[in-house]
């Protein structure tokens, strides 16, 4: 933790002064019911003490001062805080090969699961959108808040055709050009995440695109679906293999990342990762409300509880 005026924690100093203080008028207080001789007669004219009872209120009253006295400071803390202006494009490959079984279901089942987990683990107010490519690339749902729309764009895709990762990322850069601006006309910050099994046939190279993105400032996150080292075969009797290469000079290119997913349950975990990732910055805020509210609850309640057991407000 940091403060802005740091200087002023020296008024902390008067905590201990105000407890030396305190423990002084509890001194004199024993020394002046020592003056009575008869102590059996002060015992039976006084009754019980309060005991403890009678120091919890200054303590509370204490503590409230102190924490007063640390906002005054103005403390500065890491927080993590929801970043909703970031814009995210989730691009998937709907080519035919996504048909393969090495995931269960199949490949695009689990992409499709995994993707609506995303969407669920992002703020509300976060925009998304959803781009798809098999020999050609579409837009299925442009950048927008409404993630019940991504969803059921996410719904209906459907495998068929053959593979133009290059495509796709340039709808999904398109898409990306028009989203929001900041107060200094600087557009705000954006990510594409990417699922295929990566053997692009057709369309653009995907080095093009990633040249692009890199430009852009925007990072392309790569999941690589399928198992590796296996060549599941297709209805058609087609034989479909991963090829994590692609995808990991997408990412390398632009200072994303690439996953590898065995399981429809890492993809899952993945997805999941990626929407902490995206929707959470850590930034140094200032959490002088928090000491301020922490100060006034400790006072309050230390008035409270001296006006309930001595009828007096400390």
């Amino acid at each position: 933790m940091t403060f802005q005026w740091p200087w002023l924690l020296l008024s902390l100093c008067l905590i201990p002064v105000l407890m030396a203080v305190y423990v002084y008028m509890q001194w004199r207080r024993r020394q002046y019911a020592v003056r009575f001789t008869n102590l059996a007669l002060l015992g039976q004219v006084v009754g019980k003490g309060p005991g403890l009872r009678r120091h919890i209120p200054p303590v509370l009253f204490l503590l409230g001062i102190a924490n007063l006295l640390i906002s005054l400071a103005r403390p500065e803390a890491i927080v993590r805080i929801p970043r909703e202006t970031t814009s995210i494009m989730v691009v998937m490959d709907v080519s035919g090969s996504m048909m393969a079984d090495d995931l269960r279901p199949t490949r695009i089942d689990a992409a499709k699961q995994a993707a609506r987990s995303l969407v669920d683990a992002l703020p509300e107010n976060m925009l998304v959108g959803v781009a798809s490519f098999n020999i050609a690339a579409s837009l299925n749902a442009p950048l927008t808040r409404d993630h019940t729309v991504v969803r059921r764009a996410i719904d209906s895709l459907y495998a068929n055709g053959g593979t133009a990762i290059g495509e796709g990322l340039f709808v999904a850069l398109d898409q990306l050009a028009s989203r929001p601006v900041d107060d200094q006309g600087q557009p705000g910050p954006a990510i594409i995440v990417l699922l295929s099994d990566g053997a692009s046939q057709a369309g653009r190279p995907p080095a093009a695109a990633a040249d692009r993105a890199r430009s852009e400032g925007i990072k392309v996150y790569t999941i690589g679906v399928g198992q590796r080292g296996a060549a599941p075969q297709l209805r058609t009797g087609q034989r479909v293999e991963l090829d994590e290469r692609t995808l990991q000079t997408i990412a390398q290119a632009t200072d994303g990342q690439y996953f590898y997913a065995a399981e429809s349950g890492e993809l899952k975990k993945i997805y999941s990762d990626l929407a902490s990732k995206v929707s959470w910055i850590e930034e140094k805020t200032e959490v002088t409300a928090f000491f301020s509210a922490a100060g006034a609850i400790f006072l309050i309640l230390g008035a409270i509880l001296s006006l309930f057991w001595f009828a007096r407000m400390l």
